[in-house]
């Protein structure tokens, strides 16, 4: 049988307790991001799932029932982030899955006061890992979902290009948004080119949805 080491890599001696594993909640539809986060934690020693309940579930009622540690939620399957934040989590970290890595998602994150943000496409190995840091008691971002949020900070776009696409998300036709902004319809013509260009959209709609996801608008 191969013998159980610490994480010096020594094997505990007489007396010495294995660590307790690290217990883990997960909140999330049933599907494959769920079955594979659970098989994960279960392939690792140092944590183990208490319990799951999908979105809709009943989240304080599992936290009553399980106890855990971390609780991991599934943030693009959750319409109100309150869930994850609020006295019903109190002494139990949120981490939040994500498979946006922008602005957006992140602010949205960040204001349900969650201790850790991962992108669903993270390596295994590095879900683990930022999963024992969280646990250790530190606030984590994985890196490429930080650094994308960076690089959408900088808003490209003209104060005069905010107010279009603001007008544009309302399902406004170009002849209305040129009466409610006092512009000729050349003018918001060539504004949507602009904001097509700057989003790298397709049509005025994807661009809107890309400035707000990005936060621009």
């Amino acid at each position: 049988m191969e013998e159980v080491r610490d994480q010096m890599g020594s094997v505990p001696g007489p007396g010495r307790a294995q660590p307790a594993a690290v217990r883990v909640a997960v909140v999330a539809e049933p599907g494959l991001l769920r079955t594979a986060v659970v098989a994960v934690l279960a392939a690792t020693a140092d944590f183990e799932v208490v319990g799951q309940t999908e979105p809709g579930g009943n989240v304080p009622e599992l936290l009553a029932a399980c106890r855990p540690a971390l609780l991991l939620v599934d943030l693009d399957a959750v319409d109100d982030p309150a869930v994850v934040s609020g006295p019903d989590v109190d002494g139990c970290a949120v981490v939040v899955l994500t498979a946006r890595r922008t602005a957006r998602a992140l602010r949205r994150a960040l204001g349900a006061r969650v201790r850790g943000v991962v992108a669903t496409d993270v390596p295994p190995e590095e879900l683990v890992e930022l999963l024992r840091t969280i646990a250790g008691g530190q606030r984590m971002i994985d890196p490429l979902t930080a650094l994308a949020a960076l690089d959408a900070a900088v808003n490209p776009l003209s104060e005069r290009e905010r107010e279009v696409a603001a007008a544009a998300a309302k399902g406004l036709p170009t002849g209305e948004i040129a009466k409610l902004l006092h512009l000729a319809p050349g003018t918001v013509r060539n504004h949507v080119s602009s904001l097509l260009r700057k989003t790298g959209a397709r049509n005025r709609w994807e661009a809107v949805e890309r400035a707000r996801e990005a936060c621009w608008i």
